[in-house]
């Protein structure tokens, strides 16, 4: 079986991880490891098993932002991105959404600079993660290259 790290930015209240619990425990075939604020840990056999998953976690009302296995959260990498989070008050929106993501390890925004650069340590994420973790929270992103 291959595990798998969900990240649900928008799960976060006992209420909200019963509700997801209940539909990952409506999929066939996947064995639900553990349901806590922000994300899910699933192992699955097959990653057709996956969009499954994904699939019921959104029919029961929330997003999915994000997925990492077992295997990519051995590869920790820097990512840096452009973007416009300037500010606390923005910093603070975003953060529930890069905190739930299971595949970043640690981040953080240049506020006062010019680039409102956002540096990421991944645990497995990939720049496509990061980038849809930022969009799904209201924010614009593109890589630095």
């Amino acid at each position: 079986m291959k595990t798998i790290h969900i990240s649900i930015p928008d799960m976060q209240s006992a209420h909200c991880q019963a509700r997801v619990q209940n539909a990952l425990n409506n999929v066939e075939g996947i064995l639900v490891n553990d349901v806590q604020a922000g994300q899910a840990t699933v192992a699955l056999n097959d990653a057709q098993q996956q969009s499954a998953v994904t699939a019921a976690i959104e029919k029961a009302g929330y997003t999915v932002a994000g997925i990492a296995t077992e295997n990519d959260q051995q590869e920790d990498t820097i990512l840096s991105f452009k973007t416009n989070i300037n500010c606390g008050g923005c910093v603070a929106s975003v953060k529930p959404a890069l905190d739930g993501n299971t595949g970043i390890a640690e981040w953080q925004v240049d506020t006062a600079g010019k680039d409102k650069i956002l540096t990421v340590k991944t645990a497995g994420a990939t720049p496509e993660d990061v980038i849809n973790t930022v969009k799904n929270a209201g924010f614009k992103i593109e890589p630095v290259l």
